[in-house]
Order: C-alpha cells, then sequence, then structure tokens
C-alpha cells in the first residue's frame, strides 16, 4: 500500500485569521477549487507522493538525525502573493520572510529526499502558505501582492505528512520531529 507524503511545517493557528481575511477579501472560494482547511495550512519542505510503507521507517530515521542538528528559529508570516499571472494566479499564498535557518532545514530535508528517495533537489525554494490553488474559473480573477504586521512564531519542529484525498482535514502528520 503506498501512500502519499510531503515534509513540512505547521502553520501557526495565529495565521488563521489573516486567511480569512484574505479568504473574504478576495472571495477566493468563487474563483479556486481548493481551498485549504485552517488545520491543513503548511509550509512545504519537500514534497515526496507516493512512497512505498517500506521506506517510511528508514526516512524517518533520517529526518530524525537530521532534526537534532537543526535548532529551533523564528518565522514571521508578512503577507499576501501567489505564483502565476497577477491577472489570474494558480496558487495564493501567505508568504513567508525570508530565513537563513528555514532555508538550510529546507536544503537538508532535500538532500535526504535525494538520497533515501532519488528525488532531484529543486533549488527554487519559496517559503509559502497555501491558501487558495487549482483555478476553476476562466479569465482575469486579479490578486495584489500586499505587506501586513509580521505574524511572528516559532518552528521548534516539522512533520513527515500523509495525504488523505478524501478527508477534511487532508493532513496526518505520521511523525514530528523536534529541532533542538
Amino acid at each position: 500500500m503506498h501512500h502519499h507524503y510531503f515534509i513540512g511545517i505547521k502553520a501557526p493557528a495565529s495565521v488563521d485569521e489573516l486567511v480569512k481575511l484574505y479568504t473574504g477579501k478576495y472571495s477566493l472560494s468563487n474563483a479556486y477549487k481548493v481551498i485549504p482547511h485552517l488545520d491543513d495550512l503548511h509550509i512545504t519542505l519537500l514534497f515526496i507522493g507516493s512512497l512505498p510503507e517500506e521506506k517510511v521507517l528508514s526516512l524517518q530515521e533520517s529526518l530524525a538525525v537530521l532534526a537534532d542538528k537543526h535548532s529551533g528559529f523564528p518565522l514571521n508570516i508578512n503577507g499576501l502573493s501567489y505564483f502565476g499571472s497577477p491577472k489570474g494566479p494558480r496558487v495564493v499564498y501567505l508568504s513567508v520572510q525570508q530565513s537563513n535557518e528555514l532555508d538550510a532545514l529546507q536544503q537538508s530535508v532535500a538532500v535526504v529526499g535525494a538520497d533515501q528517495l532519488g528525488i532531484e533537489p529543486d533549488n527554487r525554494f519559496t517559503p509559502h502558505i497555501t491558501i487558495a490553488k487549482k483555478r476553476k474559473i476562466n479569465g482575469e480573477y486579479p490578486i495584489q501582492n500586499e505587506s501586513c504586521t509580521p505574524i511572528p512564531f516559532h518552528v521548534d519542529g516539522f512533520s513527515l505528512f500523509r495525504i488523505h484525498p478524501s478527508k477534511t482535514p487532508k493532513y496526518e502528520a505520521a511523525q514530528t520531529f523536534s529541532l533542538k
């Protein structure tokens, strides 16, 4: 049996009001098929996809070793942005302020993904928290980059998430790894 997985950092509940504000302001549910459940909000470090169960344990062991080599760090959510055209983006997300610690953690996770799972490293890491994706309308649906008062939170770990496509919320932390 294969489940789909990704490695990520769960978003703090402190962003929920900001998500509701932007979702309402731009009527995102009118234009997008997928509006993630608040409990599913996260920053993806590595998308894995289908993974045979026999590979999960060794991946978890490697991630536990990796977590011991990284310390917790502060992050700030600082606005709204998107991937794609401003006239009708593919993905709308909360932006995450640049962080050397986050970049280092993501690169370490990518190395584990490459070494253990053969996932090609992608050097275009843009940390973000998706709040809408998969457009359901054609034509223009403009979104603007916005800044907000930064919402700080402390990253003290990350998780290996199992994806349950037919459930809400969709993502279950199969294991959480604490940073030192």
